[in-house]
């Protein structure tokens, strides 16, 4: 499985007006990274277009993470990973490295707490709430309808629906560290632990059933496809 970055380069592509300029721009500085490092690609609007120009040219060699989502400025993170041209790609390893990265996110926003830096750990914290938001979002609106389809499964029973309610639960919890995160009057050590218990039961049935249990029921191509179609949302 891929590591989470170790490093990241700031690309600001709003200067560029051409679409293909900009494309060409990233697609030069992501050639000269090493496996493991990152851009983090600023932007005007959702870089659509940029990621589909990356999974034709460059298919299975990239992470792509969301780590700010407009209105104004669009953020995302794209990391190398260590893999051929052409490499496909599973929902275990792309969604098992997501859950890492978020977590490594996590954990960061709160030793900037820790060292009293409030600022820092809002903006980490926000970062990591953006993620898991879209990373469940992906879930609930990609992933969870293909293996619904494939194995007989209904939104409203089997496994699925167990994960969709904790999604609200999650989502919940975060919302309500996101706002005290950075007020060194507010306790949110409760909060955290209750996140923890559920979100760390919650990635071990994704990661022990569902993602794998989807590999299962679809060919080398279906998987990979299905990861672009998560990589789109």
């Amino acid at each position: 499985m891929s590591s989470v970055a170790t490093a990241s380069r700031v690309v600001d592509i709003r200067s560029l007006g051409a679409c293909a300029d900009r494309k060409a721009h990233v697609l030069a500085n992501f050639d000269t990274l090493p496996p493991g490092d990152a851009l983090v690609v600023v932007n005007d609007h959702r870089p659509r277009g940029l990621l589909l120009h990356l999974q034709e040219q460059r298919p299975g060699q990239f992470e792509w993470s969301v780590l700010e989502d407009g209105p104004e400025v669009w953020r995302v993170e794209i990391l190398r990973r260590d893999a051929d041209a052409g490499t496909l790609r599973e929902v275990m390893e792309a969604l098992a490295w997501d859950h890492d990265r978020l977590d490594a996110l996590e954990r960061k926003a709160f030793a900037a707490r820790a060292a009293a830096e409030l600022a820092d750990a809002a903006a980490i914290y926000r970062v990591f709430a953006t993620g898991l938001r879209r990373h469940i979002g992906f879930e609930d609106q990609v992933l969870f309808p293909e293996f619904e389809a494939r194995t007989g499964f209904t939104p409203d029973h089997g496994p699925t629906a167990v994960m969709r309610s904790e999604h609200r639960q999650i989502e919940a919890l975060v919302a309500r560290i996101e706002e005290g995160i950075d007020d060194a009057s507010t306790s949110v050590d409760l909060l955290r632990q209750q996140l923890h218990e559920i979100l760390g039961a919650h990635n071990v049935k994704e990661e022990q059933i569902l993602y794998p249990g989807t590999d299962r029921t679809m060919t080398p191509i279906e998987r990979d496809a299905l990861v672009r179609r998560i990589q789109a949302y």
